[in-house]
């Protein structure tokens, strides 16, 4: 990816979510790209923008959280983005979709494989950078038990809805029943 396109990405995002959430995304995207011969270019760009219509940096992050429909808004903001850049429209669509459909809500299904990464990879990220999701969470619930028990089940929710490509399951599977005993293990005390 040509370092002004990243650059201006990087600046879509506040530095911690960049960090551990965007590359993460990108490192399991591209990962599953090369695994089912997918197009790279449409994965990569997807996986760099498919949040950048969300930011955690705002005083009304608990609705936000609580509201969110980013995917839409994301979808669209990148259709500009690379069409000011000069992608084509096959290219912008395809992209397009991937955002639109990465966070496997609605009725709005991935129609492609490119997409299908995306999702997973978007769930994935949460596996390799758990304990970032703390910090969201409790911005965005009342308590640290209520935390702990909306992680549970965003884990959960990932694992059984959006991990729809077998490789991704494979890929994460030994860190999601680690995360799930460690959670087990805190809710003894809730």
């Amino acid at each position: 990816m040509e370092e002004k396109i990243l650059k201006f990405i990087r600046e879509k995002y506040e530095e911690g979510d960049f960090k551990y959430h965007i590359s993460a995304v990108v490192k399991n995207a591209m990962l599953l790209a090369n695994k089912l011969k997918a197009d790279k270019d449409v994965v990569e760009m997807a996986a760099y923008l498919h949040d950048m219509a969300r930011s955690l940096n705002r005083d009304d992050v608990k609705e936000f959280v609580n509201e969110n429909e980013h995917h839409i808004e994301g979808a669209k903001q990148s259709e500009i983005f690379l069409k000011e850049l000069g992608y084509d429209k096959e290219f912008i669509e395809k992209v397009s979709h991937c955002v639109l459909t990465h966070r496997g809500r609605g009725n709005i299904e991935p129609k492609t494989v490119e997409a299908r990464i995306v999702a997973c990879a978007d769930a994935m990220a949460h596996f390799d950078t758990f304990l970032d999701l703390f910090e969201v969470f409790l911005k965005t619930t009342d308590s640290f038990e209520d935390a702990v028990i909306r992680i549970e089940k965003k884990m959960q929710r990932n694992w059984e809805i959006k991990l729809t490509l077998p490789e991704a399951k494979e890929i994460v599977k030994d860190k999601y029943e680690a995360i799930m005993l460690l959670i087990k293990s805190m809710k003894e005390y809730i």
